[in-house]
């Protein structure tokens, strides 16, 4: 008795892996190359049909063409650039003002603080007199 139903829950695993499987293989073939173009039976057999007689839909790149770019028509570089000397310079600037700015910070934490006030004692509050 207990084995039958051991037979059985096997039988219904495997059968829910492959109703579960079949689905994710299948969905798993629309990623694939444009072959599925002759459909998924097509694709599954090897099968290359027939090629299309429709226009490509990639346009040729033609000279009278101004909806696009061409490589002729990149603008030339740019004049104003800085040197390497020049940014050089810059950057030794900046590191002389992190320096200053590190110095004037110990300077400042080297300031003395001065000793807070002693807390004053407790008043001696007696209820009924003022």
């Amino acid at each position: 008795m207990g084995k039958g139903r051991k037979t059985m829950g096997a039988i219904g695993r495997r059968i829910g892996l492959v109703c579960v499987a079949t689905p994710m293989i299948l969905g798993l073939s629309a990623c694939a190359e444009p072959r599925l173009d002759n459909g998924l039976w097509g694709a599954m057999m090897g099968d290359d049909g027939s090629t299309s007689d429709k226009a490509s839909p990639i346009r040729a790149m033609k000279e009278n063409r101004t909806d696009y770019p061409t490589l002729g028509s990149v603008p030339p570089r740019p004049t104003g650039l800085t040197t390497d000397a020049q940014r050089q310079t810059t950057m030794d600037t900046l590191t002389n003002d992190r320096a200053a700015s590190r110095k004037r910070k110990a300077d400042t934490e080297a300031i003395p603080m001065p000793t807070p006030l002693e807390v004053p004692a407790k008043p001696k509050i007696v209820p009924g007199r003022s």
